[in-house]
């Protein structure tokens, strides 16, 4: 299994022979799902400056801990860790019981994941305005949204990849 298969690398040993089988009728998506994961987690310079790699992982952690989706949690988490994120933040990221910490520099940007993971119709641009307020610049805020979306996909589809593998 290759890191650069993200979604193969996450089933592991759920990636039957029946999973490759559907996947590879569709290897178009396969390589989207990668490049889409490769242009969040393996940043520019220049994105990389907007919302680090590190932010980008607990954000990642955060949403799918939301998701209750412990085989996706643990992967980000092993990312985390592999890039030097500290194990209390790791651990902050996972539980989504408690809120971030006002005094921390990630609290806006977790404040946020929360909302549109679990209330996403409440949000409004006042939740923007607070990102903003924070520190983020616009293209970070770009970011932090793309990362929440496509680990909450990615979380469906794995389930769904598991559900059929084990069918």
């Amino acid at each position: 299994m290759s890191q650069d298969d993200v979604i193969e690398s996450i089933l592991g040993e759920d990636c039957t022979a029946r999973v490759r089988a559907l996947r590879a009728e569709k290897p178009e998506l396969g390589a989207q799902m990668q490049e889409y994961y490769d242009a969040l987690f393996r940043p520019s310079s220049d994105s990389g400056a907007a919302f680090s790699l590190a932010d980008r992982l607990l954000v990642a952690i955060r949403t799918a801990s939301h998701t209750r989706s412990n085989r996706v949690t643990d992967w980000y988490a092993a990312r985390a860790d592999d890039v030097g994120v500290s194990s209390q933040e790791i651990q902050m990221a996972m539980d989504i019981h408690t809120s971030w910490p006002d005094d921390h520099p990630l609290s806006a940007a977790m404040r946020h994941v929360d909302l549109v993971t679990t209330r996403p119709v409440e949000s409004s641009r006042s939740d923007i305005d607070a990102l903003l307020e924070s520190g983020l610049s616009p293209q970070g805020i770009v970011v932090l949204s793309q990362v929440v979306a496509h680990v909450s996909y990615q979380v469906r589809l794995i389930a769904a990849l598991r559900a059929l593998g084990a069918s």
